[in-house]
Formats: structure tokens, sequence, C-alpha cells
């Protein structure tokens, strides 16, 4: 009877299966444009208890960043009860599924369940599965993998990108490491890095399908309204650390600072940091810090970095130093405004160096500034490292406030820090608006 009815099951199985399809080209960047929509887009993360393929066969343009994260989302479909398979073409020689096998992800499930073992693939494009529980022995793989591959480069760039990915290797094993009751076991995180010969840049992404910033710093910041909020928090000092049920920094396990200092380290090296988490995007450049709600989501956190090499050589520990150093006045800073029923904005972190787009000025303008003054705070705008910020910026910013206060916003709203061409816009819009 069960030999009878055996190719029925089949056959229902079979129609049952979904199949995803790779587009011709996937990847987060194109004519330097990053596009995180192509990528994410692909991502069903509803797929439960059913045969999965993967289809990579028409994909002729990727980059290896974007298929990394087929790997954790082949883990994510496994934990859902999934079947899957990922169908490649061996006869190819470039493209996707080239991409697939020179990544070791032909070894993606025995990775999974085999907490010891690594992807063993092209030395040069390095992956890496990255596990809690194993006495640190991925972290370890990790920091040796880039030891090795920035070997050739000059020495600041190793410590440059040690200290990058520790610190956000830190945080994705803090709450990053989600567990698979179906399959009883930790599914990984996942570390990826490549050098690109003609841009002269290294590219490397740390993914996880943990709980997301958002849920994770709601723990002590409530009412987190979307995942962009939480992510503009998430990279200022003291804001993401590890936290307890009682005390969100009991232990100082992680004091909420590596994605401060992380950010801003790439900052000051040219380079550019995406990190996504739920449907929030943040794009921390040299030029600015801008941030965007998507259409897709990833259901833990991203972090997509680029390193320009050459050009000037700047001193790590000093930019390293410095940091710490602006970090501690600011905690100092924000002790004495807890004290003085002061709200204290820090332009540069929020806008970036060029404080340019209207849109952000409205937004944190009606989600901070009015509803402060409301509650009878004192507003200090900080334009310290603010190089720009033109009149339609600061007039969507400030106009409303003015207006509201009246000739009291002279002393309930001060400005420290600013440029003279900063100030003396300000100062019209001041005079405009009382």
């Amino acid at each position: 009877m069960f030999e009878a009815l055996l190719p029925i099951r089949q056959e229902i199985r079979k129609s049952n299966t979904r199949v995803i399809k790779l587009p011709k080209r996937f990847a987060f960047r194109h004519h330097d444009i990053h596009d995180f929509h192509k990528v994410l887009n692909i991502f069903d993360w509803e797929i439960r208890d059913c045969p999965v393929k993967i289809d990579l066969y028409e994909c002729t343009n990727a980059n290896y960043q974007a298929i990394s994260l087929l790997v954790l989302y082949a883990w994510h479909l496994k934990s859902n009860g999934c079947t899957v398979e990922v169908l490649i073409d061996h006869d190819a020689e470039n493209g996707s599924s080239v991409m697939w096998k020179k990544l070791g992800a032909l070894g993606t499930f025995p990775i999974l369940f085999e907490p010891n073992q690594q992807f063993k693939g092209d030395p040069l494009k390095p992956l890496f599965a990255v596990r809690g529980g194993n006495n640190q022995q991925d972290f370890k793989d990790v920091i040796a993998g880039i030891e090795k591959y920035t070997e050739c480069f000059d020495i600041n760039y190793t410590k440059t990108l040690r200290f990058i990915i520790s610190e956000l290797l830190y945080n994705t094993l803090e709450h990053g490491q989600k567990f698979s009751k179906k399959l009883d076991i930790f599914i990984p995180s996942i570390v990826q890095m490549c050098w690109y010969r003609e841009k002269d840049e290294i590219h490397f992404i740390i993914a996880d399908l943990g709980v997301g910033v958002r849920e994770h710093l709601s723990q002590t910041y409530h009412g987190l309204s979307n995942d962009e909020e939480a992510l503009k928090l998430a990279i200022q000092p003291e804001k993401s650390g590890t936290f307890a049920s009682t005390d969100p920094y009991k232990g100082k396990n992680n004091a909420g600072m590596g994605l401060f200092l992380s950010s801003n380290i790439i900052r000051k090296l040219r380079g550019d940091m995406y990190l996504l988490s739920g449907n929030g995007l943040i794009h921390i450049s040299p030029r600015d810090i801008t941030s965007k709600e998507l259409a897709c989501k990833w259901p833990g956190t991203l972090a997509l970095l680029t390193i320009r090499l050459g050009g000037e050589n700047n001193d790590f520990d000093s930019i390293l130093q410095n940091l710490r150093n602006d970090a501690e006045n600011e905690r100092k800073r924000n002790q004495n405004v807890e004290q003085n029923n002061e709200f204290v904005v820090h332009m540069s972190a929020y806008f970036g160096d060029y404080a340019e787009i209207k849109s952000e000025a409205i937004n944190y303008r009606d989600k901070y500034l009015l509803p402060n003054l409301e509650s009878g705070k004192k507003i200090i705008l900080d334009f310290k490292n603010v190089k720009s910020a033109p009149h339609s910026f600061l007039n969507a910013f400030l106009a409303t406030p003015i207006k509201v206060l009246g000739i009291e916003a002279y002393k309930r709203i001060k400005i420290i820090n600013a440029d003279s061409n900063i100030r003396e816009t300000i100062d019209f819009i001041f005079e405009d608006n009382t």
C-alpha cells in the first residue's frame, strides 16, 4: 500500500515545491549606486514546511556579499522545516554559480550542523560562520583570516579591519544568534570579505538572523517607533550595549561603544557603512549620515562596509583615541544635560558633516525638537564637525520651533560650535521668525 502511494506523495511534494530564481543581476551596488531592494526582494521569510529550490542558473552578474546571504537564507528555510536545494550550473565559468562554489557554500548544511566546521572556499573570497558556543573558535578564525588577508596591505589597514570586525562580531555574538526550535541549534552569523582589485577596495559583510536592533534597544529605550529610528540611536555612544532585564549595562559585557567607534572610524578612512535591520537602513559615509525605510526587510542585522585602500596614511591609534575622547566628553555632557533639564543634539552624529537633507531635518524636528520644547526643556544644538548646513535645511529644522517659542526662543534654543556661515544663517532665521 505504501509503495503504491509513494508516487502520489512525490507528485504532491513536487507540486508544493517553491522555486526562488535569482535575477540576472544580484548585487548591492550597480554603477556606484546601492540598491538593497533588488537583493532583499528575493527573500520570502514566511515559507515553511515545503521543498525549496534556489535557482542560480540565470544569475550571471552578482557580488560575493549578496551571494553569501543565500547561506543564511538557506539556514532559515531549514529551520522552518523546508528541504532546500541550491541549483547551480557546474559548467559555468562565471556568475553566481561559480561564486557559490568559490565561497565554499557547497558545504552550507554540514557547517550548520557541525559546530567545528568552516567554509572551505577560495582564500581570496573567505566566508566564515560565526557561532557563540565553540569556545570562540569562529571569532578567532575570522580575526586570523583578516590578518592573513591584509598582510600585503599597510599595517594600519590590518589594525583597522581587525578592530571594526571585532566590534561588529561582539555585537552579533551578543544578540545575533537565532535559536531554531525545530533544529534545536543556534543559526550562526556570517562574515564575508573580498578585495576588489580594480577599485582597490575591501568590501565585507556581517549578517545575522537575530532579534534585530529595534527589539534589542527597546528593552531599555521604550517607544522606538520604527527600525530607522532604532538604527540612528544605535550609532550613538553607550546606546547599544548588552541589556539585562533589570540593568541595561549589568556586567558591562558590551558598553555600547562598538557601533559608534566603528562607524566613525569608517568615516575617517573615507569608507562607507550600511547598517540594515528590519526595514530600516542607515548609511554612514565620509560626507554625511542618511537613513530611510525600505519596502523589504532583513529580519536580523546586516552590516555592509567598504574601505578604500591607498590615499593618505591615517594613524589608526590617533583616530581611535580621539573618538574615545569625544565619546567620553559626550557622556559627561549628557550627565550634565540630565541634571539641567536640557536636550542636546549633536548635529554631526545625526546628519553627518554636511547637514543638507531637508526631509531629515523635518523628521527630527517633529520627532524630537518640538516634543522636548513642549516638555519645557532647553535645546542645545552642537554643530561640532559640521562643515556645511544650507539655509533650506536650517530653516526646516528651526523655523517652526522658533515661531512656537517667539522671543523666548533666544533663551530656550542655544547654538554651540557652529562656524561663522552656519551661525549667520541661524541668526537670520531667528530674526525672521520672532
